[in-house]
């Protein structure tokens, strides 16, 4: 029995609203079982901790020390997932992709107890017209542009400070719908949009994005742009810190945990890595990011965000590379008669496979703070340091912190 034939008109509205007719006769399907198991040691010199809790108009009071402490997925995120295809004929298949977040350290899920919380989607995909895909899923900013970011080579302690343009993927889009072009003479397009799922409006805590890349000889390149509403119902409103329904906290860090409370967030990126023979890369990135204020939010100005990035990775044999990153973060004066935060941060990063699937490696970021920021109260205070996104959850007390990563990681 043959497939029936299609005009692009037709596979195009089958790509859209996942109708068409294929033959089921000759529908292949296939599924695979994949994961990564990643886990090590990991230092800090200092990490604060709240001897008097805070309040509007009066600073916590915070004290801070080293920490030792076994790390769950420091180079890669402990997760196990499945993905499939059916192959739908006339070059149409469908797919799908379910994967879950887990620490090895105590067998907990990450992303805050979701049982697929990294990934969760179904969709589309045509040889001609692209992917559609519908769910829990990336925005296109990290596909085409976190993708050849520093973190990408150098792990998320190379991460830009608090991953404040989510290049790291701090956060995922829950409710989704997003396409993604084929490739034509190098060039990738992507789009997204999330619905927010608030009641009587379409606007309030959705998300959308674009993106777009280009890879060709030893040149990868990408741009985006992404917006999130998060426009608060009241001032006690739960969803603070949560963008666009992701059950991901996008504040993990004093970066920017005075800017939660953020009406909407705006994150322009571009990053490029260029291939020098077979050992040799080279890459740059640039991020610009803002938070702006709502009626309810409890900061007034518009907080800005412009980080630049610059990294190299050298292969000395199969078995071994080394690669090292320097970024710098420039954020505005966050109220009147104040001096804004200046982040500079530097990482190593050195990797020995030991075969194919298994890798050990050891990683180390430095970061130097200085300027004023504001705590998640609203109280102007001095900016302190957290290493890229490795930091969130255990930023320093003071204004410079080093992190320490040694461990293994095995995929299958």
């Amino acid at each position: 029995m043959k497939a029936y034939s299609r005009s692009p008109l037709a596979r195009a509205v089958a790509l859209v609203i996942g109708c068409g007719a294929a033959s089921l006769a000759h529908a292949q399907s296939n599924i695979t079982l994949y994961g990564i198991v990643d886990g090590g040691i990991g230092y800090a010199s200092n990490v604060a901790s709240v001897s008097r809790v805070g309040a509007a108009g009066r600073p916590a009071v915070i004290t801070g020390a080293s920490n030792t402490a076994f790390q769950s997925g420091t180079w890669q995120g402990s997760r196990w997932g499945m993905q499939g295809t059916e192959d739908l004929g006339g070059g149409l298949k469908a797919l799908f992709r379910l994967e879950n977040g887990f620490n090895i350290g105590n067998g907990t899920a990450s992303q805050n107890g979701a049982e697929f919380g990294r990934h969760a989607y179904v969709g589309l995909q045509d040889k001609k017209f692209g992917t559609l895909t519908i769910g829990r899923q990336y925005d296109p900013l990290i596909d085409l542009v976190g993708s050849v970011g520093g973190t990408a080579l150098l792990s998320g302690v190379a991460a830009h400070p608090g991953d404040v343009d989510n290049l790291d993927h701090s956060s995922r889009v829950n409710n989704s719908v997003k396409y993604r072009s084929p490739t034509w003479a190098g060039f990738t397009f992507g789009a997204m949009y999330g619905f927010g799922g608030q009641p009587g409006t379409m606007g309030r805590q959705n998300t959308w994005g674009l993106a777009g890349q280009y890879a060709g000889g030893p040149l990868t390149w990408g741009v985006a742009y992404s917006h999130a509403n998060n426009d608060k119902a009241s001032a006690t409103d739960t969803t603070i810190g949560s963008w666009a329904g992701s059950s991901e906290s996008a504040f993990g860090s004093s970066i920017n945990a005075g800017y939660a409370s953020a009406k909407s967030r705006d994150i322009i990126a571009t990053a490029m890595t260029y291939q020098i023979g077979n050992n040799t890369t080279l890459g740059a990135n640039y991020s610009h990011t803002e938070y702006s204020p709502g009626t309810y939010s409890r900061f007034t100005r518009t907080a800005k965000f412009d980080t630049v990035g610059v990294l190299a990775m050298y292969r000395f044999t199969n078995a071994f590379r080394l690669g090292g990153g320097y970024s710098f973060t420039n954020v505005n004066a966050p109220a009147a008669n104040t001096s804004g935060a200046k982040y500079h941060q530097f990482n190593l990063a050195a990797f020995y496979n030991l075969s194919k699937r298994t890798e050990l490696y050891a990683l180390v970021g430095y970061q130097k703070a200085s300027g004023a920021t504001l705590d998640a109260f609203g109280n102007v205070i001095d900016a302190t340091a957290s290493v890229g996104d490795a930091a969130n959850g255990m930023s320093s007390a003071t204004n410079n912190q080093t992190i320490v990563r040694l461990g293994v990681s095995h995929v299958f």
